[in-house]
């Protein structure tokens, strides 16, 4: 899977059924007819980079180029069925195309993300955070997923 930059043509990308700032925003398949699609906004500074590809986007956030890390949120649109070939590209953007060495991000177990693909893709769940969020109407736990360049 081919990673691009953002355009903004592409801005339909940056919104859809998932939760906000997840490492993997899957959609959610219960989510609440009246509610609105979550946005992603555009990126407005040298500490984001913002990709796409069909059907999904991958934003790196918080870039410290200093300590060359960052934090990943993936979007994925209903349809796309790829996902491990996804984080494989992100990953591989991250570290080769960005020069990056730690990628991290959250992922919310309640929301039924794809832990399995993460682990493929060499992110480890490095802590949890209880209550961190608001899910479903009752608080939820958070988990901070990671993977660090190996050279």
């Amino acid at each position: 899977m081919k990673l691009r930059g953002y355009r903004g043509t592409d801005h339909p990308l940056l919104s859809g059924p998932w939760l906000a700032g997840e490492l993997l925003g899957l959609p959610l398949e219960d989510w609440p007819a009246l509610a609105g699609p979550v946005e992603v906004p555009p990126p407005t500074g040298d500490d984001e980079e913002l990709c796409v590809t069909d059907g999904a986007f991958v934003r790196y956030t918080a870039i410290d180029w200093v300590h060359r890390r960052a934090r990943v949120e993936i979007g994925v649109h209903p349809g796309l069925s790829d996902v491990d070939e996804l984080l494989a590209a992100a990953v591989t953007h991250g570290f080769a195309g960005l020069n990056l060495r730690r990628l991290h991000g959250w992922v919310t177990p309640a929301a039924r993300p794809g832990s399995a693909a993460l682990a493929a893709a060499g992110f480890r769940c490095e802590a949890v955070v209880p209550a961190a969020t608001w899910f479903d109407g009752a608080p939820a736990a958070r988990e901070i997923w990671g993977t660090i360049r190996h050279d």
